[in-house]
């Protein structure tokens, strides 16, 4: 696996390294990947949103370029939406939109998925290890 990245247009700074590290874990946990086949970074990107997509940890208000490691599909998310909420109202993590292993009714096709890819079932993911003990 890759070692973790910033994208290009995002300062090196403690405040980044730290966040880097936090997304990249999560990244990992949700059965994410960095794209392999490269992404040109958009011309003139500043610290607002700007319409492309990002190679390496873009920060969380970017779309950053990564492959479901599930189905295969390079996909473009930002890291806000994958990041663990808590507050009153808990979200627990899900599959990105359109994963065919995304749902309660695809737990046991995500259990053998994570096994042919040779990837323990993350903890979170109570429905995928409810099956494979069924």
């Amino acid at each position: 696996m890759t070692a973790p990245y910033l994208s290009v247009f995002l300062p090196d700074t403690s405040r980044n390294r730290d966040s880097l590290v936090v997304a990249w874990a999560r990244m990992l946990e949700l059965g994410y990947a960095p794209r392999a086949t490269p992404v040109d970074e958009p011309e003139g990107c500043t610290r607002t949103r700007c319409a492309g997509v990002h190679r390496g940890y873009p920060g969380s208000e970017h779309r950053w370029a990564l492959t479901c490691l599930l189905c295969c599909k390079d996909i473009d998310v930002y890291y806000s939406h994958m990041r663990d909420r808590k507050d009153a109202n808990p979200a627990p993590p899900r599959r990105h939109k359109g994963c065919p292993y995304s749902g309660p009714g695809k737990a046991t096709a995500r259990a053998a998925r994570y096994a042919e890819i040779g990837r323990a079932i993350p903890d979170w993911d109570t429905e995928a290890r409810a099956a494979l003990v069924a």
